[in-house]
Order: C-alpha cells, then structure tokens, then sequence
C-alpha cells in the first residue's frame, strides 16, 4: 500500500516503482469495463528515455473497472498504481485524489474510455516542453470515434478537419480557448507545478468541465504547443456528456455560459473580449435549446443575443424560430432535417472501424 488519506486507498508497490517518475499519467476510470485494457495498454505501450508511472483512479465502479486495473497492477507494478475508495465520490473529487499522488516533473491525461495509439506520444511531447520553457503545456491532433446504429465509426486527425482552413492554434492562445476549446484531454501533457496551482487556486466545483478551465488557466501565462501528429483516441460512448441529446447538450452549454463568465471576472478580461468569449456559446444555446424545446434556455439566448449580436438573429431566422417555437410539428420537422444532415455528414467523413485502430508508426 501506498500513502493512504481517509478512506482513500492506493494499491502500489513503491519498491518497484521509479523514484522519480518524469511523466505521471493520471487515469480517471468510472464503469469502465469495456475499454480499460486498451486505455491501460496505450500507456505500457510508450517508448521513452525517462521512467514514467500510471495512476488508475478507479472511483468505486461496480462492473469490474477496479478488478482490472488491480490485475495491471500486480501485472506490472514497476508503472501502474491504483488509487480508489470504497464509496463513489465523483468525477470532481477522484481527479483531486489522483492528482495528490502525482510525483511526476509532468501530468498526462487518459479516461478510461479513451485510448493512446502513439508509442511516441510522451517522448515527443516531454522533448517540446523541455525545449520550450515558454510552454506551461502541449496537446496534439487525435482520432474521434463515436456510436452509430450500433457500429463505432472514426475519423482520423479530427483537429486537421475542424481547422482545415487556419490551422490548429499555438503558442499564446488565451484569447482561442476562451471563445471555446479544442484540446483534448487525453492528448495534453502539462507541466506538474501549474496543473497543482489549477486544481488548488482556481478550479471551482461549480464548473461543469475541468478540462477547458484548465486549459484557459495555463494559456494565461503560458504558451500552449501544438504537435499535429494523432496519439490519442477519444471516443464518444452512450451516455456521455457530449452524447446526452439535445436537452442535455443545451443544459451543458448553459452551464458553461456561467463558468466563462466567472473565468473572465477572475482573470481580468476586457468586457470586448468577454463578449466574443460568449457569442460562440450564445449561438450554440439558441440552437440547442430550440431543438431541444427548452423555451427558457432559448429566450436566455434570445435576450443577450438582442443585446450584443443582433445580426445573428436576422428577419427571416427570427420568423422561422418563432414558428418553430409555436408549432411542435414544425420544430420536430427541423430536428429530424437537423439529425439527418449530422448523420450524413458522420457517414462522409467518418469510416467503419476495424477490430482495431491502426497504431501510429514511429
């Protein structure tokens, strides 16, 4: 056992472990059964010069998430701890757990229902944090899998696509994470010293993400490096957050609305620049919550919209929206139009996956 606080417990042997892990790769696993052993064997599958460990924080699943992170850690305990408790504590809580266990000069990220497919990922990216000091933090591109008509379907170097015009963004990208994120978890390494201050100083339990407050918080008064090779895979599984339907998505969005605002008001943000932050979350409320037949959410975004982005809500749209919201029959009509152009669009640019994903070739 390792140190232990509470009714925390660690299963670890600390005479096989590395004195001094460079990379602590932090795991958060609820329910995870059926896609840990990948997750688990992405990280074991690294290639690096430096020793590195594996924190599996399992927070008390009931489907034999914890009996197979236990199984690695016997299997391997010169990389894998597992850190977990007898009563679910939440997503919040368990990462906070994690991440007093850390020993690491830096902290990767992988759910445990994502999976790494670069051998190379943590080599090349601790290789860029150390040769650009400049740097609190390095993501990369990543391959997207989602769940449709019972069959996962991918799509390659998803950043290469959603930026296909300008580029991903790098460098000082304070001002582009907060008009929205696009790094992934599960492909960010991030120096120890700013992920500790982030979850000491700044993230707040009322936040409905962790991950792009973190981002924003390490972009303030830091570059964020950007390496376009895929090492990672995210998968989009049933009952996600992001796969929660239309209510659920427009919940979620509104939610963020709330914490942006809060993040600008610590931080010190310009009420310019605080307004081009909301306008991207705005205009996805007000589409959201009019598929969604949230009538309150969609008058919330009627209104700041009236106020700060009025061309976005042109004669003919407001016409349209207005019938839509007075005629169940039309906004179902616009709901399976709006479905089925998504679905299309999955069905171009996403491809049938095979037993396994292709590794990444060093």
């Amino acid at each position: 056992m390792g140190n232990e606080t509470s009714d925390d417990i660690e299963i670890s042997d600390f005479s096989r472990l590395p004195t001094a892990p460079v990379v602590s790769v932090q795991m958060l696993t609820y329910q995870h059964a059926r896609f840990l052993v990948e997750a688990i064997e992405g990280v074991l599958a690294q290639r690096t010069n430096f020793p590195i460990e594996l924190l599996v924080a399992d927070d008390a699943s009931s489907d034999g998430t914890g009996d197979i992170a236990k199984s690695y850690q016997r299997a391997h305990p010169e990389i894998v701890r597992v850190v977990t408790g007898p009563t679910n504590i939440g997503v919040r809580a368990n990462r906070r757990r994690v991440a007093r266990r850390i020993r690491g000069e830096f902290v990767a990220f992988c759910e445990g229902d994502d999976y790494w497919i670069d051998p190379l990922k943590l080599q090349h990216q601790v290789d860029y944090l150390r040769a650009h000091p400049e740097a609190g933090a390095v993501h990369t591109d990543f391959d997207h899998i989602v769940m449709r008509g019972g069959h996962w379907r991918y799509l390659r170097n998803f950043l290469k696509h959603r930026h296909a015009n300008g580029g991903t963004p790098t460098g000082q990208v304070f001002s582009n994470l907060l008009r929205g994120s696009f790094v992934q978890t599960c492909t960010l390494c991030v120096r120890a010293n700013i992920d500790r201050e982030f979850l000491a100083n700044f993230l707040k339990d009322s936040y409905p993400v962790g991950d792009w407050p973190l981002s924003i918080f390490v972009a303030e008064k830091h570059d964020i490096g950007y390496l376009p090779r895929s090492t990672a895979v995210y998968r989009r599984v049933a009952g996600s957050m992001m796969n929660a339907g239309w209510a659920g998505r427009a919940c979620i969005h509104a939610a963020y609305i709330p914490m942006i605002e809060d993040v600008c008001a610590r931080m010190g943000v310009n009420n310019s620049d605080r307004i081009q932050a909301l306008k991207p979350l705005y205009h996805a409320l007000f589409s959201l919550a009019l598929l969604a037949g949230d009538w309150p959410l969609f008058e919330q975004s009627i209104k700041w919209l009236q106020v700060h982005d009025e061309s976005f809500l042109s004669p003919l749209s407001r016409r349209i929206k207005s019938c839509m919201a007075r005629c169940a029959a039309i906004r179902r009509f616009f709901v399976i139009k709006h479905e089925a152009s998504i679905a299309l669009e999955e069905w171009c640019r996403y491809r049938p996956v095979a037993k396994q994903l292709r590794r990444t070739k060093s």
